[in-house]
């Protein structure tokens, strides 16, 4: 369980607020390849449904990446049987206009959820990885062996994490009935983050019965 810091009750508008205001740390995160973990999960207990048709929001400041994210999101998510639509292709502006239009759109379409993800918060640490020696063999004759010792100096790196937060939204009754938080960890190479993190998260949906 998350506890107060989750909002747990969080409508659907101040979603929409959130994606508007394009936190530029998924700049930072999405520039990059990860191992992601889920770190909690919140579920309303009275949410039994699953997730049939679903409008896919990516909160990304640079919209390349927003549309990569939304695509793999609504691909992997078609893969389990969901008649999902990235909302780039629904809102093509940079932006998604107010909460009344999202919502009239969703159920215009029939959409019965809204998938939100968003990064919360990101850390940067320093390590510092010590050095090592050892000897290896320079030389070998019947006079005997020889050896020359090799030092490997030490040096520091910066370790990188993000932490983000999906949150699916009923669109029925504007409320959040799930919500996911999740650790990442970052290097390089943005396609591949994007798959595991999306892999992880929708597995994360399908034990909690959302998805197949």
């Amino acid at each position: 369980m998350f506890g107060n810091r989750f909002h747990h009750r969080m409508p659907l508008a101040i979603s929409i607020l959130l994606y508007v205001v394009f936190p530029a740390a998924w700049v930072l995160l999405l520039t990059s390849c990860a191992t992601t973990k889920v770190t909690g999960v919140w579920k309303d207990e009275n949410f039994r449904g699953t997730i049939r048709k679903v409008v896919v929001v990516g909160v990304f400041e640079n919209q390349d990446t927003r549309k990569i994210f939304e695509d793999e999101f609504a691909d992997q998510l078609k893969a389990r049987g969901v008649e999902a639509f990235a909302s780039h292709k629904i809102f093509p502006g940079e932006k998604l206009p107010g909460k009344d239009i999202v919502v009239e759109k969703l159920r215009n379409i029939g959409a019965d959820g809204l998938l939100v993800t968003r990064i919360i918060d990101t850390e940067t640490v320093k390590i510092y990885a010590s050095g090592t020696s050892y000897v290896v063999p320079s030389y070998y004759s019947y006079y005997g062996t020889y050896y020359n010792y090799v030092y490997s100096p030490g040096h520091t790196y910066n370790e990188g994490f993000a932490y983000a937060e999906t949150n699916y939204y009923e669109v029925k009754e504007e409320k959040l009935v799930w919500s996911g938080r999740s650790k990442t960890e970052f290097e390089t190479r943005r396609y591949e983050l994007i798959q595991a993190f999306v892999k992880i998260m929708i597995e994360k949906m399908a034990e909690d019965k959302l998805v197949r």
